[in-house]
């Protein structure tokens, strides 16, 4: 009977990750290797006069293990009416850059549920396991179109830009096992306010456990 509830287990965990795509993999050397279907690259254009950037917020995060890394969320000068309210993103540790980004179009300002009642911030932290963290953030939106949903892993002293698409977030669940973001890749369209939509919502789920990120 023992033998064959942990059959019916393992199952059942399989028919769970059935489609469940790893999102990167790593070296032998700890860095992180990506997949180009995940990331699509921003546009970086050359722009005179918003440096020096403008800190807006930096924060200490640490990994289970007790790594401690400093985020830097910056904002380009005199872009005052301009889109954005970050757009670079610097990571250290002990000193040294471990990871920075540049963003044109920037990054919001989120509402973190996650770290109690009225918590602000720009990013989501999430813990894949007791060396590794994601940090994820919100794109701007433009003309009722997703915004870009990004994420960077910092592991052990190194940090990579692993995911970068344009989806909504309708919602985030975590157990203590995994944490499991719900994505939408399509705006839904109505042909008036008092009818239903016309289209059905393309749904993803980016799930984050045992040290990866899964994409279903």
């Amino acid at each position: 009977m023992k033998t064959k509830l942990i059959l019916l287990f393992v199952l059942l965990l399989s028919i769970r990750a059935y489609g469940q795509e790893p999102v990167f993999s790593e070296t032998e050397d700890g860095l992180f290797v990506t997949k180009a279907k995940f990331v699509e690259e921003f546009h970086f254009a050359k722009y005179d006069n918003v440096t020096p950037y403008i800190l807006k917020q930096k924060t200490f995060e640490l990994d289970r293990s007790g790594r401690r890394y400093v985020v830097n969320c910056m904002k380009f000068r005199n872009w005052k009416n301009d889109p954005g309210d970050i757009h670079v993103v610097e990571i250290r540790r002990g000193g040294r850059r471990v990871f920075s980004m540049t963003n044109d179009l920037g990054w919001e300002c989120i509402d973190d549920e996650t770290q109690g009642p009225g918590k602000t911030s720009f990013y989501y932290k999430v813990n894949l396991d007791d060396d590794t963290i994601a940090l994820v953030f919100m794109g701007i939106y433009i003309m009722s179109q997703p915004p870009y949903l990004t994420v960077f892993v910092l592991k052990k002293g190194h940090g990579g830009f692993v995911f970068n698409k344009p989806f909504y977030v309708n919602d985030i669940k975590s157990d203590g096992y995994e944490t499991v973001f719900t994505l939408q890749s399509n705006t839904l369209e109505y042909l008036d306010i008092n009818s239903g939509p016309i289209n059905s919502p393309d749904l993803h789920t980016l799930t984050f456990k045992d040290g990866m990120m899964y994409y279903k």
